[in-house]
C-alpha cells in the first residue's frame, strides 16, 4: 500500500502507511508528545485521533493548551456526566450536552428534581468512570438505524434529533462502556483523560430554546 504524506504545523513532512490513525502517527512521532495529545486539527477541521490519515493534509496535534484539545477534553467530560446521571437515574432522558467557552453542560429531562447535594453523588459516580478509563470508541449508522437504536433505549430527545436530519445522513455515536450517545465528536481516546472537573449548577432549560417546548434540567461543570 501506498504511503500517506502529511504537513506539519513546522512545515515538516512525514511519511506514514496507508491506514495509519492520527493517534497512532503521533505515538510515532513521540511518545511523551502522545500522552499529552487530545485531538487534531486537520486541514482547519478539528479531528478525532481515531480518524486514518488522509494524504496531504496539514496536521497539527492538539493538547490542552490549544483551544481545539480544551474543546474535545470538555465534550468528553459532558458524555462522562451524562453516563453518571443515567448511572444514577436510569429513567432519565438526554437531550444534548455540548463544550462551552468555560466548560461543558448537559440538558436531561428527569422526574427527579435535581439538588446540589444530587451534584456531589454524579461528581463521584463520574470520578468511578474515569478511574475505569473506557476507551470511547466511535461507530456509524444509517439515519434509520440510528432512529430504531435510540427508540429502543426511550431516548426521544435523540430520535427528534436525528429525524431531522436529511435522509441519507450518516449518524456517528460514541461508546464508553455499556453508554452510547449520539454526538459527532471529536472525543479523546478514554475517560481516563478527564482528569480534573467540576460540577458548579443547576439551571433549566427549554428543549431546543422554545419556551413551547418542555422544560429540561441543565448540569453545568467545568
Amino acid at each position: 500500500m501506498a504511503d500517506v504524506k502529511i504537513i506539519l504545523p513546522d512545515g515538516s513532512a512525514k511519511e506514514y502507511a496507508a491506514g495509519t490513525t492520527l493517534g497512532e502517527a503521533v505515538k510515532q512521532l513521540s511518545n511523551s508528545l502522545a500522552k499529552k495529545v487530545l485531538a487534531a486539527n486537520v486541514n482547519g477541521e478539528l479531528t478525532d485521533l481515531r480518524e486514518e490519515l488522509v494524504d496531504g493534509s496539514e496536521v497539527a496535534f492538539l493538547t490542552f493548551e490549544e483551544d481545539g484539545g480544551k474543546h474535545t477534553l470538555r465534550h468528553t467530560a459532558s458524555h462522562i456526566l451524562a453516563q453518571a446521571v443515567k448511572r444514577l437515574w436510569p429513567e432519565a432522558k438526554l437531550a444534548i450536552g455540548p463544550a462551552i467557552d468555560k466548560g461543558f453542560y448537559y440538558d436531561i429531562d428527569m422526574e427527579h428534581t435535581l439538588t446540589p447535594e444530587d451534584l456531589g453523588k454524579i461528581e463521584k459516580e463520574m470520578s468511578r468512570i474515569v478511574k475505569e478509563n473506557l476507551p470511547i470508541t466511535k461507530s456509524v449508522m444509517s439515519r434509520q438505524e440510528a432512529i430504531e437504536f435510540f427508540k429502543s433505549k426511550n431516548e426521544d430527545y435523540k430520535v427528534e434529533l436525528i429525524e431531522d436530519l436529511p435522509e441519507d445522513t450518516v449518524i456517528s455515536c460514541y461508546a464508553q462502556g455499556d453508554f452510547i450517545d449520539l454526538c459527532a465528536g471529536p472525543h479523546v481516546a478514554s475517560t481516563g483523560k478527564v482528569k480534573a472537573f467540576k460540577l458548579q449548577s443547576i439551571a433549566g432549560a427549554y428543549w431546543r430554546g422554545d419556551e413551547k417546548n418542555k422544560m429540561l434540567q441543565r448540569i453545568y461543570g467545568t
